[in-house]
């Protein structure tokens, strides 16, 4: 079954059998890149004793792995025999190698000191942070050890696109883009699929069938209403703060901007997941200047954390939330001239890539109902101009298209 494998080989796949330290596979749905890479591990874990660390940003069960894939796959190429498949590991008896499963993000400390991990493979490495990274990239130390990742890329701040997709390679690597027409086997019920969505919503038909970046979809809800740019802060301006506070796997931001001749500037932030209540404030103060001196307007969902926040010091106040709130702060948003933030504050740059308006999953039709998520710095940001939102009487309706933004027609 295995030299049948290697006969049948696509020009893209044969890469993946090459000695390389980086493996980076990205595209769109229907390419088939996660079939391949769970086929290649299999057929080089059964000739030689490997262990393969199978990791994604979260994992909160073995469901949410590649586990029921890389059994799928045993199975479809006549291996059953030789790999004993358990809930939690999958292990070759005849060459000894050993799939384990875990979440990246919350396990470091255990990866670290765990010795002898030949292959690691990074399942949907779009959601990795820069910090899981930054952590996780030296722990995989054998000699001749790999790095493999597969995913569709969101954003070009990612930390994959910008080290191996938009800048100079690192050396020893390999990185291949493979769509739906690399698929020799792509699947006749997909097609209408994509047909569909790509009359309905070009961009995000890019995004989801090419593997493109999610920049020019329909969906999003600031489409062409922001720019990422460097920018001076003129001295003396008045700074507005907000705070979202994190709830279980959901970060705690900050957000910290000002606005000059109606445009928006979105100057720094603080996220970071699992912060302790009692660190919140310290946390904040050291990455958003001026925070001492100036109001925190913050979500009115943690009281708690509110009074301890203004028990150390800090001027902080609950905002007012209710019915339609979430739009308001939404419209009061776009009607700035131009929102421009900081290349500093890559988080804030991601949510305004991705928060969406909800796609019917049948039409293909963009529904008017904001999905809950890729959302805390942005809700962070509407806190902190809530109280300039209600001093302002704004007509939505004399709003200007993200169109004519786009087009540089706002003076």
């Amino acid at each position: 079954m295995t030299n049948e494998l290697h006969r049948n080989l696509t020009k893209w796949q044969q890469g993946l059998f090459k000695p390389f330290r980086y493996k980076i596979i990205h595209g769109g749905r229907g390419s088939g890149k996660s079939w391949a890479v769970a086929d290649a591990l299999i057929s080089m874990s059964l000739y030689k004793k490997h262990l393969v660390l199978c990791g994604r940003e979260f994992q909160n069960s073995i469901k949410d792995s590649v586990h029921s894939l890389l059994q799928q796959r045993i199975e479809a190429m006549g291996l059953g025999d030789y790999f004993e498949i358990t809930r939690d590991e999958i292990n070759c008896n005849y060459s000894g190698s050993r799939f384990i499963f875990k979440g990246l993000r919350h396990n470091v400390d255990s990866i670290k000191s765990m010795a002898g991990i030949t292959h690691l493979w990074i399942e949907e490495a779009d959601t990795l942070s820069a910090e899981s990274w930054r952590v996780i990239e030296p722990t995989i130390r054998e000699p001749m050890s790999e790095i493999w990742c597969t995913f569709n890329p969101k954003n070009k701040t990612d930390i994959l696109y910008k080290t191996f997709i938009e800048n100079e390679l690192p050396k020893d690597s390999y990185v291949v883009k493979v769509n739906y027409e690399d698929n020799p086997h792509f699947p006749e019920v997909l097609k209408d699929q994509m047909e569909r969505l790509k009359l309905k919503d070009h961009g995000m038909y890019r995004h989801v069938w090419l593997g493109e970046c999610l920049e020019h979809s329909d969906a999003q809800i600031f489409k062409g209403y922001w720019l990422e740019s460097e920018f001076e802060e003129p001295q003396g301006m008045h700074k507005y703060f907000g705070l979202d506070f994190g709830f279980s796997q959901d970060p705690t931001a900050g957000i910290r901007c000002f606005v000059d001749k109606n445009i928006l500037y979105i100057t720094h932030e603080a996220v970071k997941k699992g912060l302790e209540i009692d660190e919140t404030a310290k946390f904040i103060e050291k990455r958003l200047p001026d925070l001492k001196r100036h109001t925190i307007y913050a979500d009115n969902a943690r009281p708690e954390t509110i009074s301890m926040i203004k028990r150390q010091g800090y001027s902080i106040k609950a905002v007012e939330k209710g019915k339609g709130t979430i739009e308001d702060g939404i419209e009061y948003i776009k009607s700035f001239d131009k929102i421009i933030i900081n290349p500093r504050c890559p988080e804030t740059v991601r949510e305004f890539t991705l928060y969406s308006y909800k796609v019917d999953e049948r039409s293909g039709d963009i529904t008017n109902t904001i999905v809950d998520a890729n959302n805390h710095c942005i809700d962070a940001l509407r806190y902190a101009l809530e109280r300039s939102m209600k001093n302002k009487s704004i007509d939505y309706s004399k709003l200007m298209s993200p169109d004519k933004f786009a087009s540089g027609l706002y003076k």
